[in-house]
């Protein structure tokens, strides 16, 4: 008599990790074909890259964003608290959406951003340089780009002060009085330290203040 085989159970298979996100990859060499801004919002226009794609344009040319952690997104939240509570009816704050900067064929997309009201003034034409009063970067890994690629662009397109919330050193870099031209640079840089105020300035009028141990991981 032979005896009865129970069937064999299948070991469910470990569920599969998402692979990490690549780096973004620097241009490459030789020849590459660059874009203005006016030819980027075509490519979307034309759905050939779709609005929530994972992209900008900086200097000509479309590059992934770099992906955010808990650390950069807790930050910024607590940001944009902060700011809409003091804002002027007059400003809005811009979350992550393009500013366009012809001059330098660019157009970042700003963690935030303090611009001109009310929001209609959007509904035909993105943000341009002239809207924009205040830009915001949150930088972790992102640190070395935002002080430079992006301190350019933003110095380039006259943007009257540009913060970079510098998660790694734990302080606030804030930079003004832009200057243009062929190495556009910013002629003043203030640093402010946990225990410091960040003074907030909109059109040469202060309207309020952030506490540096109010934004940065492990504060309140």
């Amino acid at each position: 008599m032979s005896a009865t085989l129970s069937p064999k159970r299948k070991t469910p298979a470990p569920p599969q990790r998402p692979p990490a996100p690549l780096p973004p990859a620097d241009p490459p060499p030789g020849p590459i074909r660059r874009f203005t801004v006016a030819e980027y919002d075509r490519l979307i226009e034309l759905g050939m890259l779709a609005e929530n794609d994972p992209y900008h344009l900086l200097n000509g040319v479309i590059r992934f964003k770099m992906p955010t952690n808990t650390p950069h997104i807790s930050t910024a939240m607590k940001l944009e608290g902060l700011f809409w509570r003091m804002l002027p009816l007059e400003y809005i704050l811009s979350i992550q959406k393009p500013v366009s900067f012809p001059n330098s064929d660019s157009q970042p997309e700003p963690d935030l951003a303090v611009v001109l009201g009310p929001a209609a003034r959007y509904e035909r034409e993105k943000a341009g340089a002239s809207d924009v009063f205040l830009v915001v970067e949150v930088a972790d890994t992102s640190l070395a780009a935002d002080r430079g690629e992006m301190l350019d662009i933003y110095a380039g397109g006259k943007m009257p002060e540009y913060w970079i919330v510098n998660i790694v050193e734990r302080m606030v870099e804030v930079y003004t009085q832009p200057r243009g031209g062929k190495k556009p640079t910013y002629k003043s840089r203030t640093d402010y330290a946990a225990g410091e105020s960040v003074p907030v300035v909109l059109g040469g009028k202060p309207v309020g203040a952030i506490a540096v141990s109010d934004i940065l991981p492990g504060g309140n």
